[in-house]
């Protein structure tokens, strides 16, 4: 079969602008590269095109994000990215980026704004185009009047009886009169250089209207209102974060951290103690990560006796190896797990009075009285707790993040981690044992994907917090063997126990209302149980 002919025309895709309507979400990366449904928005625009086509983007807040993240999601394709020195201010805005564009965009071409999502294929400039999609009220938006279906003249957010708006899309056949129209242009709409500018040479010319079923994600609630029609999630519970994003794009997963040393450690340990039983990372560029998508499912969705029993023993064999240390690391990995256990836990819980915006936590806990976690705090033998066994290890190690797959010449299953911690208090090499088994045992007190589909309450009300989860009885069995493996390898049960208390403790700042709150009570509740004693029979 012949190749396909190069495309006769340019694809400008514009993503310079801070994005400041989108709220905190653009403090540490580009709009374009917010995800939607594991997926940036800048993919669904690039993704309408052959893999061979010119694709120029002007760039420029956070611009290494853009670079990166395309990178490492296309490495088939190539990219022009255009510096826009300016992109802040009076004078700035989508009409000056596409200015900035304008040398290499000698041709028909296609440009659209980052934030716009369509469904529909996007037709070739062969004639001036403008997408439009209808709107309720125009204030916001640049509208259009139709007549005879042609634009005839175009609107700058005021209130008028247009149906339609402008959303960012637009094919450009005439791109010489375009561009002398939009570079004579000095008026500015929100100080801001606007690209309708350039339509207005173009009316006489026939400007058709083309209509599309439009997501706009460059508004704080649009963008989440987007992410929630497009991941299916009107029922889920928001497990998203400011400052770390995943993507499955493009057959790979690419995962962002707003700090990039947690990439880089995490890279360093993806090549080290975890090779082999973890994915191969294939790129590492600043904030991000990627690896190839491996087929499997989670062990959640596969769990019962006889898998986890061979996962528990693969652990042994794999991950768990124990670390043999001298004196001055031994004293180095104690000292690290006082940092982790203690020092750690006591900046989370400020941070958890912060969010509340109150020191006084609740007194009951699903009507049960409850110590402060102070007094709880003041009760733990940090000496015994921070004895750890030092050893290889994952650092995050829930049912979520191992996959599983079966060889399919000898039947056996196969396990992968994923999402591994990358240290533990600054330690790359070594972690505490203990911390792996906390964590294992967490995920077999809350069911995690119960939790993404919501199926939990928790309340707060004066002094009195409520909280209610739902589970599996495979889970339950699960925990009651793991609980059984523990005490027969010498594991110290108690001590696991008080760890997982601390780990939902720690979780409760970083998590949206409620589950933050589910997390403090159940987190208060248990530390308060591991740490009384049990009645005499």
């Amino acid at each position: 079969m012949d190749a396909s002919p190069p495309l006769s025309y340019k694809v400008c895709i514009l993503t310079a602008g801070i994005g400041n309507r989108v709220g905190q979400f653009s403090t540490h990366i580009n709009k374009g590269v917010l995800p939607v449904n594991n997926k940036a928005v800048i993919s669904y625009v690039i993704e309408k095109f052959p893999v061979d086509a010119d694709i120029i983007i002007a760039v420029g807040h956070k611009k290494d994000t853009v670079v990166d993240y395309l990178t490492l999601a296309y490495p088939e394709r190539t990219f022009t990215f255009v510096e826009v020195d300016n992109y802040t201010g009076p004078g700035t805005g989508p009409g000056y980026s596409l200015l900035k564009c304008k040398d290499l965009l000698q041709s028909p071409f296609i440009f659209c704004t980052s934030d716009t999502i369509v469904l529909e294929d996007i037709p070739p400039p062969k004639e001036n185009w403008m997408g439009i999609a209808p709107v309720h009220e125009t204030e916001p938006y640049c509208t259009v009047k139709i007549k005879n279906n042609l634009v005839v003249q175009l609107d700058n957010k005021i209130k008028t009886d247009n149906k339609f708006a402008f959303i960012g899309l637009a094919g450009i056949h005439d791109y010489k009169e375009f561009f002398s129209t939009l570079e004579q242009s000095k008026e500015l709409h929100d100080n801001e250089v606007q690209m309708t500018e350039g339509f207005k040479g173009l009316l006489e010319k026939k400007l058709v209207p083309i209509g599309f079923t439009w997501f706009d994600t460059g508004t704080l609630t649009n963008y989440l209102d987007t992410n929630r029609h497009f991941s299916g999630g009107g029922d889920k519970f928001d497990f998203s974060k400011e400052d770390e994003f995943l993507y499955f794009v493009n057959d790979r997963v690419i995962k962002f951290f707003a700090d990039p040393t947690i990439t880089g450690r995490r890279y360093y340990r993806a090549a080290n103690g975890l090779a082999g039983i973890s994915p191969r990372i294939e790129g590492h560029r600043g904030n991000f990560y990627s690896y190839a998508l491996v087929p499997g499912q989670t062990l959640y969705s596969a769990l019962n006796p006889s898998v986890l029993e061979d996962f528990l023993s693969w652990a042994q064999k794999h991950l768990w190896k124990k670390a043999d240390l001298s004196p001055e690391q031994k004293k180095e990995f104690t000292d690290a797990c006082y940092e982790f256990y203690r020092t750690k836990t006591e900046g989370r819980l400020k941070a958890f009075a912060d969010k509340m915006q109150t020191a006084q936590e609740p007194l009951f806990i699903n009507d049960v009285r409850v110590p402060s976690t102070k007094e709880l705090l003041q009760r733990v033998n940090w000496g015994a707790l921070c004895e750890g066994i030092a050893s290889n290890y994952h650092g995050d190690l829930q049912f979520d993040n191992v996959l599983i797959s079966k060889d399919p010449a000898t039947g056996a299953y196969r396990f992968l981690l994923l999402d591994w911690r990358q240290d533990f208090a600054g330690l790359k090499d070594v972690g505490d044992l203990y911390y792996d088994l906390a964590k294992l045992y967490g995920g077999m007190i809350l069911s995690y994907p119960l939790i993404k589909e919501a199926m939990f309450s928790a309340s707060l009300s004066g002094e009195r917090l409520y909280y209610h989860f739902f589970t599996k009885n495979d889970l339950h069995d699960a925990r009651e063997h793991y609980e059984q493996f523990l005490l027969q390898n010498g594991y110290d049960l108690q001590k696991i126990k008080t760890l997982t208390a601390l780990i939902f403790l720690n979780m409760s700042p970083l998590h949206n209302t409620p589950f933050d709150l589910l997390l403090h009570g159940l987190g208060r509740s248990m530390l308060h149980k591991s740490l009384t004693p049990e009645p005499a029979v």
